[in-house]
């Protein structure tokens, strides 16, 4: 079963026709990592390709539903959901350290 995260489930279930999304799609172990990015193209825009098996694509709000449903698929998150913000802790960082 694939675990998307609380903003994929919001997306697919209400896709604002407009607007993209860029996803982070986790491939199963057993799955070929060429044969899930040609998937994912299908839908839209690949990226890159990160780290474990993941694949960063941009694709319309209204193909998460389709994106979500590809066989091999692990996992499906917002792209946002990764990013650090490199001021957050400024407080607790020395300088020079």
């Amino acid at each position: 079963m694939t675990y998307l995260t609380h903003p994929v489930r919001r997306l697919r279930d209400d896709p604002n026709r407009d607007e993209t999304v860029t996803l982070l799609v986790t491939a199963t172990g057993d799955t070929d990592e060429d044969a899930l990015a040609a998937a994912v193209r299908e839908f839209g825009s690949l990226e890159d390709r990160l780290r474990f098996g993941t694949v960063k694509v941009t694709v319309p709000q209204p193909a998460v539903t389709h994106v979500c449903g590809l066989s091999g698929v692990a996992r499906v998150e917002t792209a946002n959901t990764l990013e650090l913000d490199p001021t957050g802790a400024g407080e607790d960082i020395e300088p020079g350290a």
